[in-house]
C-alpha cells in the first residue's frame, strides 16, 4: 500500500479534545459519536505490466447495521463469501475531484487482509483508474502526495 490515510477525514478535523472525547479509533475500525461508523479499507488500482494493484488505504463509512455485521464477520474465515456492502469514501484524495462521499462497495477478503473498495460512480475518474488501471506516472503522481 503506498498511500495510505491515517484516520477519516471527520476524524482528523475535530479538535484533539473532541477526538478524545467523542472518537473509539483503532488501525481497523473508527466510530464518531455513535453517529458515524468508519472501516479502514484499501483502493487496489491495476498497474500496467504488473501483476500486483496499486493499493490506497482510505476509510470508508458504513450504516450502524452494517457496521455491526462487518465486526461479527470481522474473523469469520468465510467473511468473503459475504455479499458487498454500501459504503461511502471517507476520505478527499487529493488531485482528484471530490472523493468523500463518493459511493462505493466494500469486499471482505479474508481475516488477514483490509477489504476492498470498489468505486460506484462511473463517472468518476476513480472509477476509470480502478477499471482500466494506472500507469508509473500517476503512481508517482499518487506516492507524491504526502
Amino acid at each position: 500500500m503506498e498511500l495510505t490515510f491515517h484516520r477519516p477525514d471527520l476524524v482528523c478535523e475535530l479538535p484533539v479534545e473532541e477526538r478524545e472525547a467523542d472518537c473509539l479509533e483503532s488501525n481497523d475500525i473508527c466510530v464518531v459519536r455513535k453517529e458515524h461508523y468508519f472501516i479502514r479499507a484499501v483502493l487496489p488500482l491495476p498497474v500496467a505490466g504488473q501483476e500486483e494493484p496499486y493499493r490506497i488505504g482510505l476509510w470508508v463509512e458504513v450504516g450502524e447495521e452494517d457496521f455491526r455485521r462487518l465486526h461479527a464477520l470481522w474473523d469469520d474465515p468465510a467473511q468473503a463469501h459475504e455479499p458487498p456492502f454500501a459504503v461511502r469514501i471517507a476520505n478527499h484524495i487529493p488531485q482528484l475531484p471530490q472523493t468523500l462521499g463518493l459511493s462505493a462497495s466494500l469486499q471482505l477478503t479474508g481475516r488477514t487482509t483490509r477489504p476492498d473498495i470498489s468505486v460506484g460512480d462511473p463517472a468518476h475518474p476513480l472509477y476509470t483508474e480502478q477499471q482500466n488501471g494506472i500507469g508509473k506516472d500517476r503512481i508517482d503522481a499518487y506516492n507524491h502526495l504526502f
